[in-house]
């Protein structure tokens, strides 16, 4: 038997849920509160209280993740005893649960996941309530850890969006942040950036301070109708054009409400996070970034204009539901280097890849542009490490799935899970 068999078994348990018929959130086209409801009853039933916690609540079309890693990493140096939840995860699914410096163990995810099972299955017996999704069962099993673990400060992550999102059964957070509005999962949350910024509204609650280094007057107005009608303090930031400075500015605000006394440079000192921008190997030099929309892509690409290096060899995949011509657009102007482009997928089975021969022939055949199609990252991988010279680059992007299942060739998903037994 593996050490780690009891982990991966609930693991399966989780994901395979995706095969039972259910309302789900990330697939409906119009949305009810059934989601938060279904989200409570089995808090409820877990009999946990939300009200024990501090809890900072962060959305986002990007960076949401980076401020909840970073605001979490200034609370833990400070000394507070902090939980922070992610979505999605790089490569393990211990990785969206994090409390201090350490994940959530894999014993302790197998056995909460068995001591949510029984509540599962009576809630999908009950016709008025209804099967859980994977988010709403996995943000359950975060919270009973964060309980066990006696902790003072939660960060919170939302999976998608706000209003609806699984997340947002939080009734009285201390502090809300919105990190800026984007063009993404349009066909869940609105084909307008006004309609967008409404659903991620949606987190803003009665009586807690609210935060934003969204730049668009007509998006701040927005969130500044619902503080109004909410009774919330609303406090827009003057957003810098570098996003990672924007992250910083909010986490400072953040940490300053909460009267936390900490030099936040010092605690974010060497501070890097998995699959974002991340610097896996230097010669060649290769970078993990889960981008997986515009936004994200295009400050992938401003942080390549940083780097020196001769040739590019971009390892891409696009799931099916994003912007894929505004994203080829953008990359086949903004891209200046010679550019191998090797389009692949990642290997989630229930997240559908985008076309790979749509995106070859979106791709235009001319001499700074060699285009390759792979069905397997992996061999992706192997070919471009191959095929790379001295100064050359490689950057992996286009989808968190793909950046983590990569990042198994330097840090494979048993050492992480060893690390944090």
């Amino acid at each position: 038997m593996s050490k780690f068999e009891n982990y991966h078994n609930a693991v399966l348990f989780l994901e395979s849920l995706f095969n039972i018929p259910k309302a789900e959130y990330m697939d409906a086209r119009i949305h009810t509160p059934l989601y938060l409801k279904r989200s409570q009853i089995l808090i409820n039933k877990l009999n946990i209280n939300l009200n024990q916690f501090k809890i900072i609540h962060i959305a986002g079309t990007s960076g949401k993740g980076s401020t909840v890693a970073m605001t979490h990493q200034v609370l833990y140096k400070a000394g507070k005893k902090v939980g922070s939840f992610y979505s999605p995860h790089p490569t393990t699914s211990i990785e969206r649960i994090k409390v201090n410096n350490k994940y959530i163990s894999p014993n302790d995810f197998a056995k909460l996941m068995d001591k949510i099972k029984s509540k599962v299955k009576e809630m999908y017996l009950d016709p008025k309530i209804g099967m859980p999704s994977y988010f709403e069962i996995f943000f359950a099993l975060a919270l009973l850890y964060f309980e066990q673990q006696k902790c003072e400060y939660l960060i919170i992550e939302t999976g998608c969006g706000g209003e609806f999102d699984a997340t947002n059964i939080i009734k009285n957070p201390k502090i809300t942040a919105i990190t800026n509005v984007g063009l993404d999962h349009t066909h869940i949350l609105g084909n307008t950036l006004e309609k967008i910024a409404k659903t991620k509204g949606g987190i803003i609650k009665k009586g807690s301070t609210f935060y934003t280094t969204e730049k668009r007057k007509t998006l701040l107005k927005i969130f500044q109708n619902i503080c109004h009608k909410k009774k919330a303090k609303f406090i827009p930031l003057i957003p810098n054009k570098n996003p990672l400075i924007n992250n910083t500015l909010l986490v400072t605000q953040i940490c300053q409400k909460l009267d936390v006394k900490q030099d936040i440079t010092k605690a974010l000192k060497n501070f890097s996070l998995p699959c974002r921008f991340e610097t896996i190997q230097k010669n060649p030099r290769v970078v993990l970034n889960g981008a997986h929309n515009f936004d994200k892509i295009k400050s992938a690409v401003d942080n390549l204009k940083t780097l020196e290096f001769n040739n590019l060899y971009l390892i891409l995949t696009l799931n099916e539901n994003k912007d894929i011509r505004r994203i080829i657009n953008y990359l086949k102007k903004a891209l200046k280097t010679k550019t191998h482009i090797y389009l692949t997928r990642h290997l989630i089975s229930n997240r559908t890849c985008a076309d790979l021969k749509l995106m070859y022939n979106l791709f235009p055949s001319k001499a700074n542009f060699k285009k390759h199609i792979f069905l397997d990252p992996h061999q992706a991988l192997k070919e471009a490490i191959k095929k790379t010279k001295h100064n050359d680059l490689i950057l992996i992007t286009g989808s968190f799935y793909l950046a983590g299942e990569l990042r198994k060739n330097w840090i494979p998903e048993e050492q992480i899970l060893k690390n944090n037994c």
